[in-house]
C-alpha cells in the first residue's frame, strides 16, 4: 500500500456500488474524485452475481446499458423447479419492462 501524498477534490472511502456510482456521478459533473478501496479487484460475493431491472434502467439513463450488455452475460427468462415429479415455473421474467 502507498503512503504517498494524495491530492484531489473529493475521496470517497469504499468502492461498493454507492462509493462506485457517486464516483462515476460526480466524475461526469467535472469534479477530480479518488475512489479508495482496500481490495485489488471487484470479484467479491457481495457485489452480486445479478443485475436487477432497477439497475438497468439507471443504466440506460446514464447511457451506460449499450455498452455494458457488450459483456458476456446469461438472460434468464424464467426461474423454476422440480420437486420430485412436479415441476413449476415460479416466476416469467420477459415481461419485465428493462
Amino acid at each position: 500500500m502507498s503512503t504517498a501524498a494524495l491530492e484531489t477534490a473529493c475521496r470517497i472511502v469504499g468502492g461498493g456500488p454507492t462509493g462506485m456510482m457517486v464516483g462515476y456521478l460526480l466524475t461526469r459533473a467535472g469534479v477530480e474524485v479518488t475512489v479508495l478501496e482496500k481490495h485489488s479487484d471487484f470479484s467479491r460475493d457481495f457485489r452480486g452475481d445479478t443485475v436487477h431491472p432497477s439497475t438497468l434502467e439507471l443504466m440506460y439513463e446514464l447511457s451506460l446499458l449499450e455498452d455494458f450488455l457488450k459483456i458476456p452475460h446469461q438472460q434468464p427468462t424464467s426461474v423454476g423447479g422440480v420437486i420430485g415429479n412436479f415441476a413449476f415455473k415460479a416466476a416469467d421474467f420477459r415481461h419485465v419492462p428493462t
